[in-house]
């Protein structure tokens, strides 16, 4: 189909309103459904005033902290949909991360904790997993502390050296359980 000015302007309204991309993604479309970049950076100059890269990026973090997704997740979405790596920073730093304040939510940290311990995942894993920034340390640690029992860890190891102990020699169990995120002094208990 060939597009005239008129069709690829009322395509990249559509588009930039189902959607709203990048200002680079929303011109890469543009291209590729036109074959025209003239025409194509064209009709982004006449919508300009439309886009509001700022307040997108914004709506798609809150959307994905409603969602908890974590800080990496995140940055790591907007920038693979072409969003200003810099603008990305520059937006969380001013207008999420706040010192002494976790993005995380509670309740979701609870369900991951939770998935993760019946998912048989050490406590350090866990903690590598879901602590980004000193902000989380506390209270992925409070999480942790509720969900877990006193002895849960030293169980868990038993488990996971009774699955290994056939297979493998003392020092390549230690090696796999430390490898799984289990500590030297625990696993030594358990194995020796």
């Amino acid at each position: 189909m060939k597009y005239t000015k008129e069709t690829l302007k009322n395509y990249s309204l559509w588009y930039y309103f189902k959607y709203f991309p990048s200002t680079k993604k929303l011109l890469s479309k543009l291209i590729e459904k036109s074959k025209d970049e003239k025409l194509s950076n064209e009709i982004l100059k006449d919508i300009s005033h439309l886009i509001d890269e700022n307040r997108v990026i914004k709506d798609k973090i809150n959307i994905y902290l409603i969602r908890n997704k974590n800080l990496n997740y995140i940055r790591q979405k907007l920038i693979l949909a072409w969003f200003e790596k810099n603008l990305i920073s520059e937006i969380l730093q001013n207008d999420f991360l706040e010192e002494d304040k976790s993005l995380l939510n509670k309740n979701s940290v609870f369900v991951k904790v939770s998935n993760y311990k019946n998912a048989w995942k050490s406590i350090s894993y866990i903690k590598q997993k879901l602590i980004e920034r000193d902000e989380d340390i506390e209270l992925v640690n409070q999480v942790i502390d509720e969900t877990f029992a006193e002895n849960w860890e030293e169980e868990n190891i038993k488990k996971e050296y009774e699955k290994l102990k056939n297979k493998y020699d003392k020092n390549k169990i230690i090696q796999k359980l430390i490898a799984k995120g289990f500590r030297y002094d625990e696993v030594k208990k358990v194995v020796s």
